[in-house]
This record gives C-alpha cells, sequence and structure tokens, in this order.
C-alpha cells in the first residue's frame, strides 16, 4: 500500500493485554486517536486471540494479527525468571516441558537438528549466553548447552543463535502452527491486517499471503539479519514494513539501530510503503507516569526519518500508565507534524540505502572494539559444493597442521590473510615483517606439497583440500606455484639454521614446492574439544554483548598457575581493561608441554572458582606452535587483535625456544612495530616473596629481595613433583587445580606431551 499523503497523520498501533483487557479500555484507547489494536501471538493463546478481536469488531477499531513467526524461542521455566549459573552444562530439548536448570525447551523443535558444537545462543536479550557442546543426540531431539554468561530466563523468550559458521543458514518456517491457526480464525471474523513477524524473505512474505488468501494486507516485520539481507525483496512484496527494534537489537548490536532505521525507512520511502516502529518508545513508562527526555528525543527523530505509524508493546499491554503512553504519543505526533516543513528538509538530507547498506551487514562500521588488523575480518567459511563437483575436481591431502592453518584463515584469525601466501608476500614477510601492501606480517602462513601434489595443481585452478583421512573440507584457489630457498627461509625466520631449532626441522620437512591462493572452507576441523574453539565473530560478538571496549588477551599452553593468575589480573589492574580473554593454544606442541584436557579443566576451575565474575572470557585456540620466538609474539598479538582484543600480555620468554632468543626479545620487537594497535602488556620474571607472602612482578617491588627471599616458578620441577604423584606448593599452583591433574595422573590419563 502506497503512502497517501506525506502530512497524512502518523499512525498508532497499541498493544492489548492484562492492563488492556476490557471492552472498556478498548474504547477509551478509540477515544484517543488510536488507530489499531493487536495482541503478540507469541505471548497469547488463541483463546485470548478470539476474545480481543471480539472486543475490537464491537468497538468499531481495526485488529492486527501479530504473528509468532520464525523465531528460536525457548519453552516454559519453572520458578520463572530462573536464575541460570555460569558453567553449569544441562540439554536443550525440543519437547514441551516445564524447564529447570537440567532442562529446557527451545522451539522449533526443528532447529535442534540444526545445531552444531560451538554455536552460541544469545537468550532474552543476552540475559543468558549458552554455548552447544554435545550434538551426539540432535537427532533425538536433545542437544548440550554451557552457560557462558549467568543470568535469567523467563518462560516462552527469544533466543539468537550466532554460529561458529557467519554463512549458516537455519531453516525456519515462516509461520508456526499456531499461527496458521490464528489466521484461519482472523479470516473467519474478517480482520484485514496482519503483522508477519520474522519475515526473512521475499517469499516468505508471498507464503503469508497465500495463506491469508490475498485478504489481509501485509506488515512485514523487520528484526532479524536475514531480513536486513533481504530487505528489498521483503519491501516489494509487501504492503507495509514494521522495524522491530527490539528483537533486531539480539542480532546487530544497539548502537547499529537507529542508522539501520533510518536506513529501511529510505529503501521503504523509494518504493512507497509505509513504516512502522516498534519497541522501547515509552519504556520508562511501563513503570513511571512521564517519558524521559531521551525518549521523546528518540520518538522526534523517528518520525522525522520518515514513519508512517509507532507502535506501542509493553507500554499498554502490562504498563500502569497505558492511556497516558498514548497521550504523550500523540503530543509528540502532533508537535512535530506541525512543524512538517522542518521535517521535509531533514528527510532531503537522508542517506542513500545502497551506501548504508553496508552499516549493518559488516563487521566492522560501529564496532565498539578495535578494528581487525587490515581493516575487516576474512570470511572464507561457505557452503558445501555438489559432491559431484568436488569428485570432478583435482584433490591434495594436508597435514593436520595445514587444516589448522586453512580453517584459521576462513574464520579471520589471521586477517588481512586470506589465503596461503604467495612468494612475493612471504618473501616480504621473512625480510621485513611486513606483506607486500606494507601490512605487518611476521609469520608466513604457507601451503607446502609434495611434487607430486604440484603436479596435478595449476595456476588458475580449483583444487579440493583434503584432511588426513582424506575427507574434503576446503578449496584452494591457485595462484601460484613457487620454491623457496630453505636455508634463506629458516635462518630469515628463526634468526639460525641449527636443526636443534625445532622450528627449523619443521622448514627442512616441508615439501618442495609452495601453492599459493585464497581459500574457501566448508567443513570445520573435528576435535575433541572442539566446542571451547570460539571464533573471532563470536569472540567480538561476546565481548559486544558483555559492554566490553578494552580486552586483554592471554595466550599459553599450560595449565593455569599462580604465576599466570597474578600476571593477568595484574595486567587487568594496569590497564584497566573491561575483561580478560584467556585464551590457550591446543594443538600440536613440544615434549613436557600439557595436553589439551588438563588445560581446559584448569581453566575451567578457575572461571568457577577463582576469577571475578563477568570479567573473564575463557575459549580454546585451535593452532600450533611455530617456534618463531619474538615473531612470534608479535603473530600472536595481532591474532587476538582479530579477536577483538586491545591489548596482549608478553611475559618474559614469550613463546621462547631455549637459549636461541633473548628473554626479552620479545618485548623488544613491539618496540619495532608501535602503531599495530593492538598494545603489549610487558612483565618480565614474576616470584612469590616469601616475607611477603603475594607474588611480586620483578623490578616492581617496594623492597630489595635477596635471591633467597624468591620462589620463582619452574615447569620441569612442576612436571616432576605432579607425575610423582605430590601436590604442588599453594603459592604456586591453586589446590583444586593440582588435585585435578593428580587425579588424572592417577587415571592414566595423558597429562605431559611424550
Amino acid at each position: 500500500m502506497n503512502i497517501e499523503k506525506q502530512n497524512e497523520r502518523v499512525k498508532i498501533i497499541v498493544t492489548l493485554g492484562p492492563s488492556t483487557n476490557t471492552e472498556e479500555s478498548v474504547r477509551a484507547l478509540k477515544a484517543r486517536g488510536v488507530d489499531f489494536v493487536r495482541v503478540n501471538m507469541s505471548h497469547s493463546s488463541l483463546a485470548d486471540q478470539k476474545r480481543f478481536m471480539k472486543i475490537a469488531k464491537k468497538v468499531g477499531i481495526p485488529f492486527i494479527l501479530d504473528t509468532e513467526g520464525s523465531q528460536v524461542r525457548t519453552g516454559m521455566i519453572q520458578d520463572a525468571p530462573r536464575y541460570f549459573e555460569e558453567g553449569i552444562t544441562f540439554v536443550l530439548t525440543g519437547k514441551e516441558i516445564l524447564g529447570d536448570d537440567t532442562a529446557i525447551t527451545i522451539r522449533p523443535k526443528e532447529i535442534i537438528t540444526q545445531c552444531d558444537v560451538g554455536d552460541f545462543i544469545y537468550c532474552d536479550f543476552d540475559s543468558l549466553i549458552l554455548r552447544i557442546t554435545d550434538i551426539s543426540s540432535a537427532k533425538r531431539g536433545r542437544v548440550m548447552a554451557h552457560v557462558v554468561t549467568g543470568g535469567f530466563l523467563g518462560s516462552n523468550k527469544g533466543a539468537v543463535i550466532h554460529g561458529a559458521l557467519p554463512n549458516k543458514h537455519y531453516d525456519l518456517p515462516p509461520l508456526s502452527v499456531k499461527d496458521r491457526k490464528a489466521i484461519a480464525i482472523a479470516l473467519r471474523e474478517g480482520v484485514e491486517y496482519i503483522a508477519a513477524s520474522f519475515m526473512r524473505s521475499g517469499a516468505a512474505v508471498k507464503e503469508v499471503r497465500t495463506l491469508t488468501k490475498g485478504r489481509m494486507k501485509i506488515i512485514s516485520k523487520i528484526e532479524c539479519v536475514d531480513g536486513l539481507k533481504n530487505l528489498n525483496d521483503i519491501i516489494t512484496t509487501s504492503d507495509f514494513i514494521l522495524i522491530d527494534r527490539g528483537d533486531l537489537s539480539k542480532e546487530i548490536p544497539i548502537e547499529r539501530i537507529p542508522l539501520t532505521q533510518k536506513i529501511i525507512m529510505g529503501e521503504a520511502a523509494k518504493q512507497k510503503k509505509g513504516v512502522y516502529v516498534a519497541t522501547n518508545l515509552l519504556e520508562t513508562m511501563v513503570e513511571k507516569k512521564k517519558p524521559t527526555r531521551a525518549e521523546i528525543h528518540d520518538i522526534e527523530q523517528t518520525i522525522l526519518d520518515g514513519a508512517y505509524g509507532l507502535t506501542l508493546a509493553a507500554e499498554t499491554a502490562v504498563g500502569k500508565y497505558p492511556f497516558d503512553c498514548v497521550n504523550v504519543l500523540n503530543r509528540v505526533i502532533e508537535h512535530v507534524q506541525s512543524h512538517s516543513s522542518v521535517a521535509q528538509n531533514i528527510k532531503k538530507e537522508t542517506s542513500s540505502g545502497t551506501r548504508a547498506n553496508l552499516h549493518y551487514l559488516t563487521d566492522t562500521v560501529a564496532d565498539s572494539l578495535i578494528a581487525p588488523h587490515g581493516g575487516m575480518l576474512v570470511n572464507g567459511l561457505t557452503d558445501a559444493p555438489d559432491p559431484r563437483i568436488l569428485s570432478r575436481m583435482p584433490k591434495i591431502v594436508v597435514t593436520d597442521e595445514q587444516y589448522m592453518d586453512a580453517e584459521q584463515i576462513a574464520l579471520g584469525t589471521f586477517s588481512p590473510v586470506s589465503g596461503f601466501l604467495g612468494k612475493k608476500d612471504c618473501e616480504s614477510v621473512l625480510n621485513s615483517m611486513r606483506l607486500s601492501n606494507g601490512i605487518v606480517w611476521p609469520i608466513p602462513i604457507v601451503l607446502d606439497v609434495s611434487l607430486d601434489d604440484a603436479r596435478v595443481c595449476t595456476k588458475g585452478d580449483d583444487v579440493v583440500l583434503a584432511d588426513v583421512k582424506g575427507e574434503p573440507f576446503g578449496i584452494l584457489h591457485v595462484k601460484e606455484k613457487y620454491t623457496i630457498n630453505k636455508h634463506t627461509y629458516a635462518h630469515a625466520l628463526f634468526g639460525t639454521t641449527d636443526e636443534k631449532h625445532p622450528g627449523v626441522r619443521g622448514v627442512y620437512a616441508m615439501g618442495p614446492l609452495f601453492l599459493a591462493g585464497d581459500i574457501s572452507v566448508f567443513r570445520r576441523r573435528s576435535a575433541s574439544h572442539k566446542w571451547y574453539e570460539i571464533t573471532p565473530r563470536q569472540a567480538r560478538r561476546l565481548f559486544e554483548e558483555r559492554g566490553w571496549r578494552t580486552v586483554v588477551g592471554f595466550h599459553t599452553r599450560n595449565v593455569p598457575h599462580r604465576g599466570h593468575e597474578f600476571i593477568q589480573m595484574e595486567a587487568l589492574r594496569k590497564t584497566r581493561a573491561d575483561g580478560l580473554f584467556v585464551h590457550p593454544v591446543i594443538g600440536k606442541k613440544k615434549t613436557g608441554d600439557f595436553h589439551s584436557e588438563p588445560i581446559i579443566c584448569g581453566y575451567e576451575a578457575m572461571m568457577r572458582n577463582v576469577y571475578p565474575e563477568d570479567k573473564v572470557v575463557f575459549g580454546t585456540y585451535a593452532t600450533f606452535s611455530r617456534y618463531a620466538g619474538p615473531r612470534e609474539a608479535l603473530f600472536t598479538a595481532l591474532c587476538r587483535k582479530n579477536f577483538g582484543c586491545s591489548h596482549f600480555i608478553i611475559g618474559r620468554d614469550h613463546t621462547g625456544v631455549g637459549d636461541f632468543y633473548s628473554p626479552t626479545a620479545s618485548h623488544e620487537i613491539f618496540d619495532m612495530f608501535p602503531d599495530i594497535g593492538i598494545e603489549p602488556v610487558k612483565f618480565n620474571k614474576v616470584f612469590y616473596s616469601k616475607h611477603e607472602k603475594c607474588h611480586i612482578h620483578e623490578g616492581e617491588e617496594k623492597k630489595k629481595h635477596t635471591e633467597k627471599e624468591k620462589l620463582h616458578i619452574n615447569g620441569t620441577q612442576a612436571r616432576t613433583i605432579l607425575l610423582s604423584g605430590k601436590k604442588l606448593p599453594e603459592w604456586f599452583m591453586r589446590p583444586e587445580i593440582s588435585t585435578l591433574i593428580l587425579d588424572m595422573v592417577k587415571k592414566k590419563k595423558k597429562v605431559f606431551i611424550e
């Protein structure tokens, strides 16, 4: 439906509920100029619908059927709202149950089989954040979820899935079973309007039009990212648009909502379709008699942006002052529209939708965190091609470490690197620690292959990458084949050609040829602790949802000890950062290092018992040590920058290898690159003072200590003590961590790399 007149009075939709559930209430609303009433089927029964439709018809005010739509929701919760503690694990089930801290319902049930390990689920405006840990029973309608951020959860609350795969599409029906029944009832009663929730495409709008037999005007609700991506098609196939800012803010950062609202209105205006705006217009008046100045400003600006109508939700459904809310809205509308010339001038200055579309679909615009290295996160994840197409392509089998690199490239961890480096970039990195375009990058990410594998690859080919079992996981778009002098490579990267250096040995064991080109990954690498892995996009989303702007990153390949704990908390204190990101490496390591399981269990214990609440995020990092000393320190910092860290802890001899590098080399390299964006937080030795009974950062002690007064942490000594079945001193490691490791030793579990 076209907008009839630019100066037509802005429409008002009111949501009915407990505060407005009588005929008298609806008559009072009509008397105040309300144009439409609705009930939200997400929170109402079919009986409620019939009752309110009957009242609206009797009063003579148009009724809007507002559907549940294709939203993921939780079920009923016992003793709602119920608090779920951070760190617990429970079941998500497709069955309708009364949820508690052991299991809750998630709807629609079809979403269960679409979950992947590592997916985050943000519940009820992100008050509760879950991570999927086990999908082995998905076909039986249940998965396991771990509470990442504790919070309250009420009954029948909306949820948003943030998958590990950013391109993943969740197949949800545009209408629920209840919606279909509600439409049938509405058609019998002659209802002329339907607000279709969570419209994700023009095709979904057409399906609604078919089910309503073309007899109802469709108000398509834009409240998810799919709706934004397919905005123009949705506008074209709809009669009106409704922007639900509440649900939309679950899917994009809240600071993007105002500009996104302008963009949607601009695009709708091009097609002469009216736009309603809903959520938080007068939220304060749910409890208080008067609105805030910010709310009035928001409403005025929304009208100036060209809103066709405004929608009151909780304000009139459950609020204490429903009629006062309508009065306030009327006053604001009348005030703005009495100054229509001002409004028209402002509307002419609205930015174009084409340029602004980037606003809500990019990873970096309006991001409160540090920008990714190079400006934007690489995204090399894609849908799996047809197996018949893959079978006709040349294939090479790669090592597990090469698979890890391919996956991290695709996830954006190595941004701006989008593929395995060509010769020009490789040599530039070796010689100057920069890519050929000048961006700082200290480690070559390369793909070495055998002569036989190289023969099947030609420049311009697409080559299938397969894991060690021969299973395809990605495609290399070959741009170049080249060779490089291994001695020169090793010396430039490690500062030595001594084969006692593990990195040098690794270079000499490389294949004779390198393949270069961008990559696409369609299957992520499986691992025993995969659900602990957090992608850069997931980390950034999680930090933003916690309200963090500054984050300290911590890299380790060891079980937490008291020295680590001291450094972490001291770094938070020094930087005054909002949070700490503990991010241990769980890939291939050297002899004597800890296996992944004790590291993960140790940090889980720290999360439960030690770290301050809401100040720490723990996730694992599937990569491996490159033994490049100071270069690797810089590399690990840049990778954490891509995860959203503004600061990064650099310890003494960080990522060091034997005596090949000076203990302070990893500090000094950052002085060579002061403008990389992420700030190093440098620490020298940490010791425990017998006299002061606390840990002290060497060089910052208030009183000079003799060596006899210092107790130092020694990894080799710790391994010896633990393997002998004894606990480490409490100043060295917290008792719960020591006990955990000793239990593993007793059970003959692998604790150390042999």
